[in-house]
């Protein structure tokens, strides 16, 4: 029998609106905050989260800007964000415009999706790109500290999520008509960009999973599956349902889809298609989710309130 079963509701003095949620590997445990505070739970003893203290004071303007040690930034460092990597926080001291403003916004790149031209790593390729909603850049180090190669625009209306190919020089990406890219480039910059789907309602979230063998789509009411050979996507299954953003973790055998007011739904997928589990309603609008390595332990945050929900997942 699969379910989720609540081991602590934990209310902290954050700002819900700039509240987010990460999972810190080594550490096990879960990291919640906004821009002033940062808090550690424990996946396995959630109930007495800890606050943390910043590297660096009133980061504000950084583009790495989360409120939280460096080392537990490189945990965060280390996995990877929709199939890229944020660069190291030296790295973006150097992150600047032509005019020497900062670029980039880490905090908010979390919270409200990537339109602040974060600088991320592709790390098949080592090119370094920055997203934002409506065009793409592609960058090289140099003596100063990034020079750019080549801009484009998205295809599309503005782009919501991205997703990096984990082998390919390929990104994908969806916008808010619920229209999704391909989109080639190279160490010379970018490339053909084709259509893989247009859905009715916004994008949410994207993934390449099966090493780059099939991309997993997310919107405001659908989760299909394409596969992916000889460049060419095809759709394999799709559900209509809310969704807000979704985990897939062990090779689909746990699929966990954050339906905002409507909880969060538990999936297996296999040749079949989609096959629902279980699920959770905690009385309110799920802002964000972060599931511990284990797959032991879900950790959510909530639209309207700050702090931290953690459940115990049994999935059979």
């Amino acid at each position: 029998m699969s379910r989720f079963r609540l081991l602590t509701q934990t209310t902290l003095p954050l700002d819900p609106q700039l509240q987010w949620l990460l999972y810190a590997p080594k550490t096990d445990a879960f990291l919640v905050g906004d821009e002033r505070a940062a808090f550690a739970a424990s996946a396995s003893n959630p109930n007495s989260p800890t606050a943390l203290k910043p590297a660096r004071e009133a980061a504000t303007g950084h583009p790495c800007n989360l409120p939280i040690p460096e080392e537990l930034y490189e945990e965060v460092r280390g996995e990877e964000w929709h199939g890229f990597r944020f660069l190291k926080w030296d790295d973006y001291d150097k992150a600047t415009d032509v005019k020497g403003h900062a670029v980039g916004d880490l905090l908010r790149t979390l919270v409200f999706g990537p339109d602040y031209g974060l600088y991320v790593l592709h790390p098949p390729s080592g090119l370094i790109l920055g997203l934002r909603g409506g065009s793409i850049q592609s960058l090289e180090r140099s003596e100063l500290g990034f020079k750019e190669i080549d801009r484009t625009k998205t295809r599309g209306r503005a782009a919501l999520a991205f997703a990096a190919h984990p082998t390919e020089t390929l990104l994908a990406y969806g916008d808010n008509y619920g229209t999704f890219h391909s989109h080639r480039f190279d160490v010379t910059g970018f490339g053909k960009a084709s259509k893989v789907a247009a859905k009715e309602r916004k994008a949410s979230r994207l993934e390449f999973v099966d090493c780059g063998k099939m991309l997993v789509i997310g919107g405001m009411g659908c989760l299909a599956t394409y596969s992916y050979a000889g460049g060419r996507f095809s759709l394999v299954h799709e559900i209509s349902i809310p969704l807000r953003d979704f985990i897939w973790a062990d090779e689909g055998k746990l699929v966990l889809v954050n339906q905002g007011m409507h909880g969060v739904t538990a999936y297996r997928y296999d040749a079949a298609g989609f096959a629902k589990l279980c699920e959770f309603k905690p009385g309110g609008a799920v802002q964000q989710m972060a599931l511990s390595k284990d797959l032991k332990h879900l950790a959510i945050t909530m639209q309207d309130s700050g702090g931290i929900w953690v459940y115990e997942v049994a999935v059979a």
